[in-house]
């Protein structure tokens, strides 16, 4: 089993960055107020509902009810135990670490590894064996003449791991010798399985491009073949697998998204070979799906990353039909701001880059950027004469369509005028007839009240109301952790307990975090909690943001309702079980405390049953 980190570089990494910086890698954070809001990675949300409290160095989705420090966070986002996200968290935030740190951790591999862990140790090993056949033998040759005509460097090719099958089985007796089980490399997706029960490879014949998870772990493969074979497919994806779901997954993510929030916008390419001629253009922020228009899945984890996508499809008229009707999916299910970056001469971008050049794409992708309507002005235009009043009418109908479903009157305004400008038709007339289209679409709203943008706000449901023992539970509990004077005056009522068990239990082990650290931080408390009901509750309290400091007429208030609604019987029980727990934790201060409290209460017990006699 993996060691545990000590404490110190607990601590080294936790005080090294900033929350904010860290989710800001995975989220698109703005800030409202005190706060940072974004969507949620944990499920999908259209409103933002994800908040990042840098005071505090907390998260707190109000939604999911997800919640914790930047360990919790990235235990969750990446699926990581404890010890992993400590290190991937100094990684993130180039924390360095001692050598023998990092060795402990990465020499204590399980004895018995999850399917997860071995499929994806499958996927590195043969990424690792494909990429070495391309560059490096005889059988390599004709695939590595094959991608430097596609004007691929090897440095390239080595930056993106891409690999070749040969026809030759090499893959089997290569997990055979290093005694791979044959269930598991079944289940890889790496094999096709004959008739008789026999593993093949699944890509022979092909050169592979990588598909890397989030965090840059291969998880499938895209092969292409060399030679072409009409009864084969010209490319071929991985299976789906534990590891693998092509709905989720965007080729070149993992490199692309932090030029993507740098840029503030991503470009999504039909293929991977125009996603690879615009990274050595220096174009890092684009992406591609698989093969197939954008998900659901992938389009959220684009709105996490980016407000705005710029379509670059081919120049060709297949090219720009797909472009057309990849607009039409993605308007009504994106709140990203769409575009086009329009490819001239009907070259796709690959062909452009090695027609043309490096430089000459960077200025056409960076520079040439124009709206999705922009884009349909030109679209439209394919096969008609516009000097024919016939194609003039189809043509201005179908930009109306169009534009009927733009929500902004300022944008609505500057196409009209063009269209009225370009055809010498009455701009009235135009606003009439879009104002039918509108009716027609269901968009005349925005003709009279234009739809507001949306900020970010803390949460969808109504705050949680308590009763009045809870709420000064609650504001004590908050304040007793914010402040050694509450604590001290706490500890000097002996037989004081909460009414509510997880706010005694809180106290309890709030109690013992103070024996080893003086001064509170509730990034580091949340690390003493192993329950996640009683991190939620922690972070329900930081959330309440109390205001003021505490003063000695709030205290006895609260102790005083608290203890009202205590029953004697219930407050011996409970320090009963604060007694336990302490005997567990072996405070010895804490035990003799609550053994006095204890003494005292059932003195109590026993005067009031002697009164009643």
């Amino acid at each position: 089993m993996s060691r545990r980190i000590p404490e110190e570089v607990i601590e080294k990494v936790r005080t090294g960055v900033n929350i904010v910086d860290i989710v800001s890698q995975y989220v698109q954070l703005s800030k409202s107020g005190k706060n940072f809001f974004g969507l949620c990675p944990f499920h999908e949300e259209k409103t933002p509902s994800f908040s990042v409290t840098e005071q505090k160095q907390i998260f707190h989705c109000f939604s999911c009810h997800r919640g914790g420090n930047v360990f919790k966070f990235i235990m969750e986002i990446e699926n990581l135990s404890f010890p992993d996200a400590v290190l991937r968290v100094a990684e993130l935030g180039n924390i360095q670490l001692d050598a023998d740190v990092l060795q402990s951790q990465n020499g204590a591999v399980d004895s018995e590894s999850s399917e997860t862990t071995q499929l994806k140790q499958l996927y590195a090993d043969a990424t690792e064996l494909f990429h070495h056949i391309l560059i490096n033998t005889a059988m390599g040759e004709e695939a590595l003449q094959y991608l430097h005509k596609r004007g691929l460097s090897d440095d390239m090719i080595t930056e993106f791991k891409l690999g070749f099958a040969p026809q030759k089985e090499l893959l089997l007796p290569f997990f055979q010798e290093k005694k791979v089980k044959q269930e598991l490399l079944r289940k890889s997706g790496l094999f096709s399985e004959t008739a008789t029960g026999d593993l093949r490879g699944r890509f022979r014949g092909r050169v592979l491009f990588p598909i890397r998870d989030m965090q840059g772990k291969t998880v499938a493969f895209s092969g292409r073949l060399l030679a072409q074979n009409q009864k084969q497919p010209k490319y071929l994806n991985s299976p789906e697998t534990a590891i693998f779901n092509k709905r989720k997954v965007l080729f070149n993510f993992d490199k692309a998204k932090t030029e993507i929030r740098q840029k503030q916008f991503v470009i999504l390419f039909e293929g991977f070979m125009d996603v690879l001629a615009a990274y050595r253009a220096g174009i890092k922020n684009g992406v591609a799906s698989m093969g197939t228009s954008l998900t659901n899945e992938q389009i959220y984890l684009l709105e996490r990353t980016t407000s705005k996508m710029y379509l670059c499809y081919d120049g060709d008229s297949p090219g720009q039909t797909a472009t057309a009707r990849a607009l039409s999916l993605l308007e009504p299910l994106t709140k990203m701001t769409l575009g086009v970056i329009r490819m001239p001469e009907a070259l796709d971008p690959d062909e452009y880059v090695r027609k043309y050049g490096e430089a000459a794409f960077k200025e056409l992708a960076q520079n040439t950027h124009e709206t999705g309507l922009a884009f349909y002005l030109h679209y439209y235009e394919q096969g008609r004469n516009l000097a024919n009043e016939d194609d003039q009418l189809a043509y201005i109908a179908d930009v109306l369509k169009q534009l009927a479903g733009v929500t902004s009157p300022i944008e609505r305004d500057l196409y009209l005028n063009q269209l009225a400008k370009r055809f010498g038709v009455d701009k009235d007339s135009l606003a009439a007839q879009l104002n039918d289209f509108m009716r027609k679409s269901g968009n005349s709203k925005a003709l009279v009240k234009p739809a507001q943008a949306s900020r970010p706000v803390a949460g969808n449901a109504s705050p949680k109301k308590y009763e009045r023992v809870e709420k000064a539970e609650r504001l004590l509990l908050y304040r007793l952790l914010h402040s050694a004077n509450i604590r001290l005056k706490l500890r000097q009522l002996p037989s004081y307990a909460f009414v509510h068990d997880g706010y005694q239990e809180l106290y309890t082990i709030a109690e013992g975090y103070f024996n080893v650290y003086p001064e509170y931080e509730t990034a580091r408390f949340l690390d003493f909690l192993d329950d996640e009901g009683l991190r939620q509750l922690l972070i329900g309290l930081e959330l309440e943001n109390y205001s003021g400091e505490e003063n000695e007429e709030e205290f006895s208030d609260c102790v005083r309702v608290i203890m009202q609604q205590s029953p004697l019987e219930q407050r011996i029980k409970d320090v009963k079980q604060q007694l336990a727990d302490a005997k567990r934790m072996k405070n010895e201060e804490l035990v003799t405390k609550l053994t006095i409290g204890l003494i005292e209460l059932l003195r109590q017990q026993q005067s009031e049953k002697s009164a009643s006699l």
